[in-house]
């Protein structure tokens, strides 16, 4: 009986051998087509954007402190898990996101590339969402204000700020999903995105929408596209599953012991649903912060859908958004986790071009100006984290470093809110 369990054991992680070694070689499927339809003369513009607009978030959003601090609490297990994405003396939860970590390990990144991997991927997340705004709307300009836009929400925030935190690798899988109508090559980006990070499923509402309307086209809905596209989804999900499993009970690695935020998140009744290590006005701020003024255009889009001739878009959209903002209820990092449901923003900002070009410059233009002057503040637990233009962090550095007085870490004391 035992020499059969091992023998069923190690049959097993062979077949999960196999399956990782098709994994890889339909990422490479993945890159061809993805090369065939998107690089040649497309590609140096959309990385140059990329590049443009990642130094220019970093300018007016720059996190406060990022000068002098060295603290950054997932940057050493992550590191451990890209020498060894088996490694368990790690965060359990950070032990199932194996994305990154495979990459860096099968590509044997030093841990300076790995640790910097994150903005590459970051850079690469803005430019093929500038192509896939600028192709579908044939509009350069108003692409670059979109990105530009993006730049200042926590669609970019939490990877400049948190080393050891790839969400950008997540968000990439996101943007490329819409540039693929392939149930193969959606299921792929469900199954990288995923295994990068749980909360890439925000994506997939408006994953099934872009599909389904034609790339968010007014008075479009088309229900084989948006079932191919699900059924595309919901396989690459099956199959999450499937390794989720598999690295739990040790087909993969020596398994996982479950973590204990997901033994809290099964416990927690809904009539004790409250924030959690947090207040309601503070959840309030952070889910508001996620985003910051481009939730008007998620609203607005919704709305427009509610009215439209086929509300029950509008419906699955709006529910679908409340749902995720609810589920960060559980999570301390609610702005982040916000940032999740980024392509509501892309997805808005097609469909109001759609509506009329000249207004839509006109909204956009005046949004990235809002965010611009605006700070942007969150929440983790209790301890707050500011974004703000470089040169004021710069200048209250030199003063630090010349007199000892951090000027604006005594003003962040002044505007606490618990």
């Amino acid at each position: 009986m035992t020499w059969g369990w091992r023998r069923s054991r190690s049959e097993a992680k062979f077949n999960f051998a196999v399956s990782l070694a098709k994994a890889e070689s339909a990422a490479i499927t993945m890159y061809e087509i993805l090369r065939a339809k998107f690089l040649k003369q497309d590609i140096p513009l959309a990385l140059f954007v990329g590049t443009g607009i990642w130094l220019f978030g970093i300018f007016i959003k720059f996190p406060q402190g990022l000068l002098t601090t060295s603290f950054f609490p997932r940057l050493d297990d992550y590191l451990k898990l890209c020498a060894n994405p088996f490694a368990r003396d790690v965060n359990s939860i950070l032990a199932y996101r194996i994305s990154i970590p495979i990459l860096a390990w099968a590509l044997q990144l030093p841990p300076i590339v790995c640790t910097f991997l994150p903005i590459l991927f970051l850079i690469m997340s803005y430019a093929v969402v500038f192509h896939v705004i600028s192709k579908r709307t044939g509009d350069k300009r108003f692409a670059l204000l979109i990105v530009a836009g993006l730049s200042l929400t926590f669609f970019a925030h939490w990877t400049s700020r948190w080393l050891g935190d790839p969400d950008s690798f997540s968000h990439l899988f996101s943007a490329l999903a819409l540039v693929f109508s392939n149930p193969f090559l959606l299921a792929l980006s469900c199954i990288f995105g995923t295994l990068g990070d749980e909360r890439w499923l925000f994506s997939v509402p408006f994953l099934l929408y872009w599909h389904a309307s034609n790339h968010a086209e007014i008075g479009k809905f088309n229900w084989t596209a948006a079932t191919r596209a699900g059924i595309g989804i919901a396989a690459g999900f099956m199959f999450v599953l499937l390794i989720r499993h598999a690295l739990t009970i040790g087909w993969l690695g020596p398994g996982i012991v479950e973590p204990n935020a997901y033994k809290v998140m099964r416990s927690t009744s809904l009539d004790r649903l409250n924030p959690l290590n947090s207040t309601w006005p503070l959840f309030v701020l952070n889910v508001l912060m996620g985003l910051g003024w481009y939730w008007l255009s998620v609203v607005k889009l919704v709305a427009r859908q509610l009215s439209s001739a086929s509300p029950v878009w509008g419906w699955f959209l709006g529910l679908s958004i409340l749902i995720a903002c609810l589920s960060t209820l559980l999570v301390e990092d609610v702005s982040r986790s916000i940032g999740f449901l980024y392509l509501g923003v892309v997805v808005a900002s097609v469909y109001n071009y759609n509506t009329g070009s000249a207004s839509a410059r006109i909204w956009w233009r005046n949004l990235l100006l809002a965010s611009t002057l605006t700070p942007t503040i969150c929440y983790v637990g209790f301890s707050g984290a500011v974004f703000i233009p470089f040169p004021i962090d710069l200048i209250n550095h030199l003063i630090h470093e010349s007199r000892g007085e951090d000027l604006l870490q005594t003003l962040k004391l002044s505007f606490r809110l618990h």
